[in-house]
């Protein structure tokens, strides 16, 4: 925009110019009883549009720009002075007696509109006072458009401040242009921040601003054509265009509120999300405290054994291979809890990057629960536990990859062990019907508070450690089995009647086929 303007400034300078040096009356007044643009006024123009092209290049000519701009401030700032002062100048007594020169001065109100532009250019360079120098660009587009105005309605007033001698066409395009392009020098700050910006407000501004200025001047138009056709006398005309005003305003108004109303509704919905996102942000960073604390002591509760255990390896004898078998026994199975704990964070890791895969085949789930019983049956004995299997008789085929749902069914029985207290009953089932199998778990311990219930799949999820929960984890078991029952076609669910009720998990799978269900 700030080229374009400078180079059609540039294009009226040089016009005007060959138009005296010519006389070409078209290029010097477009017609004979106009205003005529002077040499002086287009020398103005064109310091202003050097001004404005060295501004607007990527790497800005900062002083050719600013004294361009103090050229065309001083030189305008002397003819006004002229003028408001009524020295006996030959040029401007010329002018002012109704003839206009090649030497004539610029007018009085050109001399005030290219002040105010050449101002407004230097303290665009200085980049100290952009509101003002754009408020100063505002101020003469305004003045400039009302002016052009002026003549498509033969109203003399604005541009025949002198007798014989005003702002001519070519002088008020030209500063127009000059108006817009200082405006969209820094489109992003001043005043022209609310109405160059993205965001629906700015958007319904442009609009707006758009419709201020377009609507009186299209109505203008409409109105004055309609005059000269003879539709109407000049005394119907101001109403009609008053009301025209009112009634497009209404319109535009009306559609402009109902869009502010829906960028409302649309702002409260997105504070609203960005409410429950943060809640979310904040719950996921206590978790992950909770998270970090229980990885710590879990990680503790199997170190301190194994390094005790080390110490006294180095005070028992060779000889005593009942010590020895005891304590090798320590070491194992605190080694086999930090490989599993290992595991457990290798497997969230692969699947929340999606780098598990499935091997799916037809798998019978009493093979399942056996080889999930003989992982857990070391623990379950540890705490006393009495389990029970109760499955069908008749093998119960789906498919699936059988070591993860081993996986599953380890994790919610070892997660039964753990939150039942020392002497509990644990009671693994297993029944076929309606092409589904369900797989359940089913304990009496310590249950599951309602409030934590809804939660309780959700990664590092975990009631608080207790004295009768001495085997602890991180909270990522049933994390895991969810996902991974899910990769399989399955669901899982939790129930409870609440605490200290004991709980219920049931995993819920396809049936295989017919086919699908032969071994082998």
């Amino acid at each position: 925009m700030p080229k374009s303007a400078a180079l059609l400034c540039v294009a009226i300078a040089l016009a005007n110019a060959g138009g005296w040096l010519f006389d070409l009356p078209l290029l010097i007044s477009i017609r004979p009883s106009l205003p005529k643009m002077v040499p002086a006024s287009a020398l103005l123009v064109f310091l202003a549009a050097v001004s404005l092209a060295c501004q607007a290049r990527r790497r800005p000519l900062r002083f050719a720009a600013l004294a361009s701009g103090a050229a065309v401030t001083l030189s305008a700032l002397v003819m006004l002075l002229g003028h408001l002062s009524g020295l006996p100048v030959g040029p401007l007594l010329a002018s002012a007696l109704g003839t206009q020169s090649a030497a004539s001065l610029s007018s009085l109100f050109s001399s005030a509109l290219y002040t105010a532009l050449g101002a407004a250019l230097v303290l665009t360079v200085l980049r100290r006072w952009t509101v003002g120098a754009q408020s100063m660009a505002m101020g003469v587009f305004l003045v400039s458009l009302l002016n052009a105005g002026g003549y498509f309605f033969r109203d003399t007033f604005l541009f025949q401040v002198l007798p014989g001698q005003g702002v001519a066409i070519p002088t008020t395009i030209a500063a127009m242009a000059l108006a817009t392009g200082i405006l969209f020098l820094r489109p992003r700050l001043g005043i022209m921040a609310a109405v160059t910006g993205r965001t629906p407000a700015i958007r319904i501004a442009r609009r707006l601003l758009l419709a201020a200025i377009g609507v009186p001047l299209l109505l203008g138009v409409a109105v004055t054509l309609a005059l000269d056709a003879g539709l109407y006398d000049a005394g119907t005309a101001l109403p009609l265009l008053v009301w025209g005003t009112i009634v497009a305003f209404t319109v535009i108004i009306w559609r402009l509120c109902l869009q502010l109303h829906a960028v409302e509704r649309a702002r409260q919905r997105a504070e609203a999300g960005l409410r429950r996102t943060m809640q979310e942000l904040h719950d996921a960073d206590g978790r992950k405290d909770v998270f970090l604390a229980t990885l710590a002591h879990e990680l503790r509760n199997p170190l301190a054994p194994i390094k005790a255990t080390a110490q006294l390896l180095g005070r028992v004898g060779a000889s005593d291979n009942a010590q020895l078998q005891r304590m090798s026994g320590i070491i194992e199975r605190q080694v086999d809890h930090l490989v599993t704990l290992v595991e457990d964070l290798m497997d969230v890791s692969r699947v929340r990057s999606g780098q598990i895969a499935l091997e799916r085949a037809p798998v019978d789930l009493h093979a399942v629960i056996g080889a999930a019983h003989e992982q857990v049956r070391p623990l379950i004995e540890r705490r006393n536990h009495a389990c029970r299997i109760d499955a069908d008789l008749q093998a119960v085929w789906v498919l699936g990859d059988g070591k993860r749902l081993v996986q599953v069914l380890v994790n919610l029985m070892n997660n039964a062990a753990k939150y039942t207290p020392p002497g509990g009953q644990l009671r693994v089932t297993l029944r076929a019907d309606a092409g589904q199998a369900r797989l359940a778990v089913h304990d009496n311990g310590a249950g599951i508070a309602p409030a934590l219930l809804p939660r309780v799949f959700e990664m590092f999820t975990q009631a608080e450690l207790t004295p009768e929960r001495a085997e602890g984890g991180l909270g990522m078991g049933l994390a895991l089995v969810k996902r991974l029952t899910e990769m399989q076609g399955g669901s899982v669910r939790a129930d409870s009647a609440g605490a200290g009720c004991g709980s219920t998990f049931t995993v819920t799978l396809p049936l295989a086929n017919a086919t699908s269900a032969k071994p082998g």
